[in-house]
């Protein structure tokens, strides 16, 4: 009989962030953002679940939104702030928290 380990070690943190997205992207406002922040080293999957503002302006539109970004390794919430912040279009983190898995 196989064994089968079901522990999950990736985290997932939950976050605000402003990001800013170029006029004329491909795809919509929210995929736009979803493939932005899966560029980030060591992302296993992103899941935006809320849109709190939108911002249009003259060369792209800023979005708020709140995230949940499952990780391939646990990180420090420094760690966390640091991938983030390498995200392309990035403005803002205003919030950063955890949780136990995307839904």
């Amino acid at each position: 009989m196989a064994v089968t380990n079901t522990n999950d070690t990736a985290s997932t943190t939950t976050a605000v962030v402003t990001i800013r997205i170029p006029c004329g992207a491909d795809g919509d406002l929210v995929t736009d953002a979803e493939d932005r922040l899966s560029q980030t080293a060591a992302v296993d999957d992103v899941l935006i679940d809320e849109l709190h503002s939108i911002e249009p302006k003259l060369s792209a539109t800023v979005i708020t939104v709140g995230v949940a970004v499952r990780w391939t390794t646990t990180m420090t919430q420094a760690e966390i702030r640091d991938r983030l912040a390498e995200v392309p279009g990035l403005e803002s983190i205003q919030r950063i928290g955890w949780d136990q898995g995307l839904p």
